[in-house]
């Protein structure tokens, strides 16, 4: 007897001895305030039987980064795009551009006026040519989406121009079925066109969202989201700890660091998305090319159809800006290192592409590698969520003005007159 209650009282000891610690930092954590709310942002988006997932219109609140790095207030129009409140009937003498894109043309780590869509309404309106542009970039979209939307909603705006921002990292996979499905471990979110010859076939609508993940029965994710409720301290660690390959690997399946991290524990040693940057391209690769190549040619000939035209911004992912990006790739995933990588195929692929269905196109990784490269440069994008900063969008839209000015046949404001605008 004697022999268990000397147990106990050494259990109580070291139960205490890591029981206080953790209470006095959660104390800590709170007062200074450096915790992410346990609600990151509100619900912005709900399933839609055409896209797969929308803006729920009329929604908002403050956006928050789970590592601190931003907030921003978001407000979603009536409309269902992060804009403000636009009418479908363009008023006489505006000049009209559409931007398609996903999360980021969406842009909800900024404030909509730092976004560089109002920054480009900025630097290309004048009292003699207006000119509006219109966001209805929606997170996580492919260019399948993107197209569909311009189908059903985007030419309700009557857009002289349209403007298709193309990130490789993603939409390429975004767009295939067979590796989308596989990236997000058998989930069917969205419909899917096909590729039959050269017949590019329109998926089947209404879809029916069914989203099925093992992250549902992860054995403590209760356990994660009550102290994610509850909890100051754990908010502001396990973004931290899911970073850890060792860490991720022993708890992610467990559901104990939240159902994200169970997601990513399922990934393969070498995730899909990087694939992207072999210089040598597989068959089912060159299957999902094909396909995104008939989904922008279909895009550009209903913009045409409907008097407007298609234009391409080619956006570049960090690992291929920053030197060091790739570095800590190659390091987080050592299966990488003996394969052939080559960070600029996709641009050139799709720049091929672009030129072979004469659609203008600009690439944005020569402006951002340069940038970045300058002295005492402004972060271009947030470290760890990856998205513009305010000063990759001011770079964005200083980079696409001259270019979206020639594309309308206006000057830019301070430029001479090029002579009779026409609408």
């Amino acid at each position: 007897m004697k022999g268990l209650r000397t147990f106990l009282g050494q259990l109580l000891l070291i139960c205490l001895g890591i029981a206080l610690p953790l209470l006095l930092l959660e104390v800590m954590v709170r007062l200074a305030g450096v915790a992410p709310p346990a609600e990151l942002q509100p619900p912005l988006w709900a399933p839609h039987p055409y896209l797969g997932w929308f803006h729920v219109p009329n929604r908002g609140g403050m956006v928050y980064s789970e590592y601190g790095e931003f907030q921003a207030p978001v407000h979603i129009n009536a409309r269902g795009l992060r804009d403000r409140e636009i009418g479908y009937e363009k008023p006489a003498g505006v000049y009209r551009v559409l931007v398609l894109g996903d999360s980021f043309v969406e842009a909800l780590q900024v404030p909509l006026e730092v976004t560089f869509a109002k920054q480009l309404e900025a630097l290309l309106s004048a009292p003699e040519h207006p000119v509006e542009v219109i966001n209805a970039g929606v997170g996580g979209w492919g260019t399948d989406q993107e197209a569909i939307f311009y189908a059903i909603e985007g030419f309700r705006y009557e857009p002289d121009l349209v403007l298709l921002f193309f990130f490789p990292h993603n939409d390429v996979l975004n767009n295939y079925e067979p590796l989308e499905t596989a990236r997000v471990h058998g989930m069917i979110q969205k419909p899917f066109f096909q590729l039959e010859g050269t017949n590019l076939i329109t998926p089947t609508f209404p879809f029916t969202y069914s989203e099925t993940s093992k992250a549902t029965s992860a054995p403590l994710l209760s356990v994660s989201e009550w102290l994610n409720r509850h909890s100051a301290l754990y908010r502001l660690i396990v973004p931290y700890l899911r970073e850890n390959p060792f860490i991720l690997g022993t708890l992610g399946s467990s559901g104990l660091l939240g159902g994200i991290a169970v997601f990513i524990a399922q990934d393969p040693p070498v995730p899909l998305s990087y694939s992207i940057y072999h210089s040598t391209i597989d068959p089912q690769w060159q299957a999902a090319w094909d396909l995104t190549a008939a989904i922008i040619q279909r895009l550009a000939m209903e913009v045409h159809a409907h008097g407007g035209e298609l234009a391409v911004v080619v956006v570049a992912a960090p690992e291929q800006i920053y030197p060091e990006r790739w570095t800590a790739v190659l390091q987080r995933y050592p299966q990488m290192e003996n394969q052939d990588w080559d960070l600029e195929a996709p641009n050139r692929r799709i720049a091929h592409l672009l030129k072979e269905a004469g659609i203008a196109y600009v690439d944005l990784l020569p402006t951002f590698r340069a940038a970045a490269a300058q002295p005492d440069a402004a972060p271009l994008h947030f470290r760890r969520d990856g998205h513009w900063t305010p000063a990759g969008h001011q770079l964005v839209a200083k980079a696409l003005a001259p270019f979206l000015a020639d594309l309308l046949d206006i000057p830019l404001p301070g430029e001479p007159q090029k002579g009779p605008a026409s609408y």
